[in-house]
């Protein structure tokens, strides 16, 4: 008779990169980024610490990373709508942070990733060559204002609303039956 032996509650898979990244997602969307440590997201993920650097190298490797998945999440929810007027890659700007509002904050924290992280340059590039679109196609560039002054200032108002919004700041102001209209009407007011 052979003796039983203990299972092991330990991740073994072959992709503990996507494993390590699912975990850290889980706990950035569950508990918020203060959650966000290496023992905290290896433990989840049922590994020891060590298991993620050859993967991320460090903490900072693995939320660049992670942030880096959100810009690619984010152009991917505005490039449907790229063609349309500038108030709809608004609209979907905001519905990604309203959606996804810990990798949102996380995707704008300088002290938790790494700016020159190659993965999450490349992201950063992409979302912000739509927003150059945005504003060369908006018909506001011209007299003082240049494309990149506008894109900015696009860029800050519906960033500014996205964060109201996932900080609850907007909720008084959208709690009746025409909430959704009201937000469409502070977008659109917002990005003239």
């Amino acid at each position: 008779m052979t003796a039983k032996t203990g299972t092991r509650k330990t991740y073994h898979h072959g992709d503990m990169q996507a494993a390590l990244l699912r975990s850290a997602r889980t706990l950035l969307e569950k508990e918020g980024i203060t959650a966000l440590r290496l023992r905290a997201i290896t433990r989840h993920a049922g590994v020891s610490p060590m298991a993620a650097m050859p993967h991320f190298g460090n903490l900072t490797g693995l939320l660049s990373t992670l942030a880096a998945i959100g810009y690619e999440e984010l152009a991917d929810t505005m490039e449907p709508v790229i063609t349309q007027d500038h108030h709809a890659i608004g609209m979907a700007y905001v519905n990604f942070a309203i959606t996804r509002p810990g990798l949102f904050t996380l995707m704008f924290r300088s002290d938790a990733i790494d700016r020159n992280h190659p993965r999450l340059s490349a992201a950063q590039n992409r979302t912000s060559a739509m927003l150059t679109q945005v504003a060369e196609t908006s018909g506001q560039t011209q007299g003082p204002h240049t494309h990149t002054g506008l894109k900015a200032a696009l860029w800050g108002k519906v960033h500014g609303l996205a964060v109201l919004a996932i900080d609850g700041l907007l909720a008084p102001l959208l709690q009746d039956e025409t909430s959704s209209e009201t937000f469409a009407e502070l977008i659109s007011d917002a990005l003239r």
